[in-house]
């Protein structure tokens, strides 16, 4: 078998969010490419465009492809962008392709590591990167092609050599019997590195004019949600200048606290990052405890009267007088008012919607945590005490945050990476998460939420005149999978009767019939039907809400028993291995003293996420491709997000896409059997929907 360890290395261009190296920018061009033999002491460069290097390119590209045709195997670091750019600039790539930052991705089971290969080759202890030939020149910035031609080569060559060596250290690994197992989910995942690679050459067209009226809507609903904010945070209060934007203002507003001394309370609640860079671990306190430690290095807040400044008179500034009489040129501010302009007294009445911190947990280094998460357990907390204004600001800053995410990286992302032509060629990333699933840039398409209300998906149209847009979404996969893996009877029962488990879950939460459950009840119970299947246990939630945590594992007892068989196994022997192969491994789980055991959200949550988005869905992507180049038709899969496949199709391809799709996914069992030789016990599901664009697409086949 013959493997042959490629690197190449292009231009950059400076873009208006970083860099931008993407072959699909017209003023980017490959400069070189490096190559090497397993087993053979020296490689070849080449180069294809560089400002002062001898060379023919019709010659370089014509040895770099017969070579290519030769291998067997093609090794490199990062290999999906080396093909990207092979590919997008002309060659075939007829072999298997072997990415060294997978094989140490998969190696990793599941831990955090550095994977650039600077990092891979220190600890592995191979010939290690040149990164300090190059260092200099970008800092200049200078690129490879204006670069001294032998520092571009002598790294170039180094690069693929440090590659291969890291591939052989792996391949040794992959041999020992605690790593066996790995290998079928290794190849697994070098397979859909080329999947990934036709979707991100197809791209995604969108409609820019529907894309601004996105973005207007939001930014308008953005504007109004703000206003009204400052009204709700101005009532509560006083008179004092409000900026929600301010941690630390933030926190006043909805716990009515302020920090007295920010280091000390640092100090005592053990706040900031160790050398490493993570974060310090909290002091334990007992409610009274941590109770009487916010109230003695915090204040209460209190809603204020402002008056104007009579030293400024309002301005905020004062004209100072030089000794021989003339004024400054320039006002100073005002140090009564400190240049606001007013003075704002202390009243009586406490200001800020008084909520309550829970536990330590909730402490930041600004006074006390704010992100969406404790929002959503102060939220239960202003429920219980009938808060209405409360309620009503808290929900608000929810939605607040939740569309500035919307414009920033979803309408701004879309638009600083749209081409010329109407096309996004989004960017998948399979090292990056800790359970295998998929993450997205530029922008996150994994990041959005789920369902098929989100509003950015209409900007999603076929660039074929006349063509669809058509997703195929796995139903309730991950229930599906937790029952596959847990064995639960009931589970298995719900899904072969079509139980609603959605409307079940508001029946338990709003304690009504099932009968009697509205469409919005419905709705807004999928946020928790499937929580407790990734260890949720509803403890920062409201108390209607906690009860239903509690009845969901008594429904699914058989869930539960297999819960506490994971955390047994990994206090054991600190594994997870799941029908894949893939492996999970925790080296320092521990039992603590309240009885529970460390990293147990993780334990339970990265079986079921992992088997259902890193192995179940990567599999379904490969066989539609298959079938697609297969049938060769001319529709193009451009997405895959969650647990569904998107494909711009072509006019008239319609019914055959829907066939492919619903193969694909429905009897991707079949390849699970084929690959890793497990029976799948519960069956899988889709739905496919078909329209003009993403959203508004309607049911052809469930």
């Amino acid at each position: 078998m013959r493997v042959l360890g490629i690197d190449v290395e292009t231009t950059v261009q400076k873009a208006e969010k970083g860099l931008d190296n993407s072959p699909f920018n017209p003023d980017n061009y490959l400069v070189s490419c490096g190559i090497h033999w397993l087993g053979e002491e020296t490689g070849e460069y080449y180069f294809f465009n560089h400002n002062t290097a001898e060379y023919d390119a019709q010659a370089s590209y014509k040895a770099v492809q017969e070579a290519i045709n030769q291998a067997d195997i093609l090794v490199g670091h990062n290999l999906k962008y080396d093909l990207l750019w092979l590919t997008e600039t002309g060659f075939d790539i007829p072999c298997k392709g072997y990415c060294t930052m997978i094989g140490e991705y998969v190696l990793a089971r599941g831990q955090k590591m550095p994977l650039s290969l600077s990092e891979t080759a220190k600890r592995r202890k191979v010939t290690e990167k040149r990164s300090d030939l190059m260092e200099e020149t970008f800092k200049k910035g200078i690129g490879y092609e204006a670069m001294d031609a032998g520092i571009v080569e002598e790294y170039g060559r180094g690069d693929v050599v440090t590659c291969l060596e890291v591939y052989e250290s792996q391949l040794h690994d992959y041999r020992l019997p605690e790593f066996v197992g790995l290998r079928k989910v290794r190849d697994m995942m070098n397979e859909m590195l080329v999947a990934l690679l036709e979707m991100e050459k197809n791209g995604i067209y969108i409609d820019m004019n529907k894309l601004e009226e996105v973005e207007k809507k939001f930014t308008e609903e953005r504007n109004t949600l703000q206003t009204r904010l400052y009204q709700l945070a101005t009532s509560v209060m006083g008179d004092t200048p409000i900026n929600l934007n301010s941690p630390f203002q933030l926190s006043e507003v909805v716990y009515s606290r302020r920090i007295l001394d920010r280091e000390k309370w640092r100090e005592v609640f053990n706040l900031g990052l160790n050398k490493q860079g993570k974060p310090l671990s909290r002091p334990r306190m007992s409610a009274q405890e941590f109770s009487r430690a916010v109230k003695s290095n915090s204040e209460l807040v209190y809603r204020t009267v402002g008056k104007q400044c009579t030293t400024c008179e309002g301005i905020g500034s004062i004209q100072k007088i030089k000794k021989d009489g003339n004024p400054y040129k320039n006002r100073s501010k005002c140090d009564v008012c400190a240049g606001i302009g007013a003075l704002f007294k202390p009243t009586d009445r406490v200001a800020g919607f008084k909520l309550v911190p829970s536990s330590i947990r909730d402490v930041s280094a600004t006074g006390f945590s704010t992100d969406k998460t404790t929002l959503q357990f102060l939220l239960g907390q202003a429920q219980r005490k009938g808060n209405n204004d409360a309620i009503e600001f808290l929900q608000g800053m929810r939605r607040l945050n939740a569309l500035n995410v919307y414009l920033s990286s979803f309408c701004g992302g879309m638009k600083r990476n749209t081409r010329s032509n109407g096309i996004l060629h989004t960017t998948f990333n399979q090292c990056i998460t800790a359970t295998g699933r998929l993450s997205s840039s530029d922008p996150n398409f994994q990041n959005q939420p789920r369902g098929g209300t989100f509003p950015i998906r209409e900007c999603v149209v076929s660039r074929f005149d006349g063509g669809e847009i058509m997703e195929a979404d796995f139903s309730g996969l991950e229930f599906r999978v937790a029952g596959e893996l847990s064995k639960d009877p009931q589970i298995y029962n719900d899904i072969m009767t079509g139980k609603d488990v959605h409307k079940q879950t508001a029946s338990i939460i709003n304690q009504k019939p099932p009968e009697e459950i509205t469409k919005d009840e419905r709705q807004q119970a999928k946020a928790y039907t499937f929580a407790p299947l990734y260890g949720g246990q509803g403890a920062q939630e409201a108390p209607h809400v906690q009860q239903y945590f509690q009845e969901y594992f008594n429904i699914y007892e058989g869930l539960n028993q297999w819960h506490d068989i994971l955390k047994r196994g990994v206090l054991k022997d600190g594994t997870i291995t799941l029908p894949s192969g893939r492996q999970f491994f925790w080296p320092n789980v521990e039992r603590k003293a309240n009885g529970r055991i460390s990293y147990a959200t993780q334990i339970v949550n990265y079986p079921v996420q992992s088997f259902a988005t890193a192995d179940i869905v990567p599999l379904a992507c490969i066989r539609v491709q298959r079938a697609m180049k297969d049938r060769q038709v001319k529709s193009l899969c451009v997405l895959t997000v969650h647990d569904s496949i998107v494909v711009d199709v072509y006019p008239g391809e319609q019914e055959i896409m829907k066939e492919i799709l619903a193969d694909g996914m429905e009897s991707v069992a079949i390849e699970v059997k084929d690959r890793f030789n497990y029976d799948m016990v519960i069956p899988l599901a889709i739905e496919i929907k078909s329209g003009s664009n993403w959203l508004n697409g309607k049911v052809i086949y469930e």
